[in-house]
């Protein structure tokens, strides 16, 4: 059962890359024009969906702004415009 991971070889071709943000070196199977490893890139996303409570959207009003998206959680996701198509009977 140990031997299965060491004869384990990636197939097709690896890539050492460095990270344009951070300048750490890491693999991958693809080569990419902008470079960006694991860690950089979950502090964007995580920065990306980052809620500033302290603002109000103005088309609903409602408060909380999504950080660079400069829109509130339901009208981003459409939320808002599923509830006007479905009115209540």
């Amino acid at each position: 059962m140990f031997g299965v991971f060491r004869r384990w070889k990636p197939q097709g071709q690896m890539y050492s890359l460095r990270c344009f943000q951070c300048r750490s070196g890491f693999l991958s199977s693809f080569n990419l024009e902008a470079p960006i490893c694991g860690k950089c890139m979950q502090k964007t996303k995580s920065l990306g969906s980052t809620v500033d409570y302290e603002k109000i959207w103005s088309k609903c009003g409602n408060r909380g702004v999504i950080y660079r998206k400069e829109m509130c959680h339901s009208c981003y996701f459409g939320f808002q415009r599923k509830e006007e198509q479905e009115p209540l009977t």
